[in-house]
């Protein structure tokens, strides 16, 4: 049973909202006395160790404007024994409710567990893919990073870092990346062109947010604690764009230290988990399809490669995708692009974005 995995939040956490039906603490079902019946329940909340019990404290207050979604607090992961049995328990725990169509979003601190988080997806029907928010790129042997890239059978197709920091990530592996077609984009381009992102996010099926990727004086209970990265409204803004994707089922926020708990990040991410669930509210549910009545195709061919890349406009968001033939087989997959990528094939360019995705199908 799924309540083996779990323990009920604290009394003196929630019983305070519970009459309170304006605020979120007063609209979910929370795991206090009796588990709460999933039937009918769209999306989840999971504690996985520190900082959740202080989100939930700050997130409860928050006004509750989420009619179209029933909300479950199922409580904080029982996290005992070693480390493999920390992975297992989340594996698991997020695994059965993905597998019931429920989505989760995990507040946690502990990068190790992002590996056990990844392989609640093992039996997932099509190739995974990831965006990770995070300000380095960790590949050291026996890091989850470097777990989730050799795991066999694999079943990731992809991973795109999102605002990271030039000076934390070493020439080996910015050179791995390149190697692998990952996508790395850098802080600076982020905030330049936010908006740029959300095509990113919208082809992702997992969210890995690590609060070190904010900058200290946003977030000072981090562990990193750098003066440079993301500002509050800009990891807001990101993460909304998580929630708005079709196909994305899950986020797990982590990174704040146990050593040093600041109130203002509590706040900050009891926000941006707001942001989130709003963007979960507005899907457009467009995802492109050949021959669907609610989308545009525009077909370019490329004279300097030859390729012909195929674009499909939403007429219900106006949002961009492109179709990515598999060159051993006759299907071809969807990613999210934006308007600019079709601006550059009518310049005859080829977009990086399209030929990343074509070469890891290779």
């Amino acid at each position: 049973m799924l309540d083996a995995y779990f323990e009920p939040v604290d009394k003196a956490v929630w019983a305070p909202f519970r009459k309170a039906e304006d605020l979120i603490g007063g609209k979910i079902q929370v795991y206090g006395n009796v588990f709460p019946k999933l039937k009918d329940v769209d999306f989840s909340i999971v504690g996985a160790g520190y900082p959740a019990d202080e989100v939930r404290k700050k997130l409860y207050q928050l006004s509750w404007r989420f009619d179209k979604m029933k909300i479950a607090d199922l409580g904080n992961l029982i996290l005992n024994g070693d480390a493999n049995s920390r992975q297992f328990a989340i594996s698991e725990a997020v695994g059965e409710l993905l597998n019931e169509g429920i989505k989760v979003l995990v507040i946690g601190n502990d990068p190790a567990l992002i590996y056990g988080y990844y392989r609640a997806y093992r039996q997932s029907k099509e190739p995974v893919e990831v965006v990770k928010v995070s300000p380095n790129v960790d590949l050291e042997e026996g890091t989850p990073l470097r777990h989730i890239l050799v795991e066999k059978p694999g079943y990731l197709f992809n991973i795109d870092f999102i605002a990271t920091q030039s000076y934390y990530i070493n020439n080996q592996t910015a050179a791995v990346l390149d190697k692998m077609y990952f996508e790395n984009h850098r802080l600076g381009e982020i905030r330049s062109d936010i908006e740029e992102s959300e095509p990113i996010m919208r082809s992702a099926h997992m969210l890995m947010f690590d609060m070190n990727a904010c900058r200290y004086a946003d977030a000072p209970g981090t562990v990193l604690q750098s003066p440079n990265g993301l500002y509050a409204e800009e990891a807001a803004r990101l993460v909304r764009y998580a929630g708005i994707s079709n196909k994305l089922s899950s986020a797990y926020f982590y990174g704040l230290n146990p050593e040093n708990p600041h109130p203002a990040d509590h706040v900050l991410l009891s926000q941006m988990i707001w942001y989130f669930i709003d963007g979960v509210c507005s899907r457009f549910n467009d995802q492109p399809e050949h021959n669907h009545p609610d989308f545009l195709i525009y077909r370019n061919r490329l004279s300097s490669t030859g390729h012909e890349i195929v674009f499909y406009k939403s007429r219900k968001s106006n949002r961009w995708w492109m179709e990515i033939p598999d060159p051993y087989d006759k299907r071809s997959y969807f990613i999210g692009c934006s308007f600019k990528d079709y601006e550059q094939v009518c310049n005859d360019e080829m977009p990086d974005r399209w030929w990343r995705a074509y070469q890891r199908l290779m």
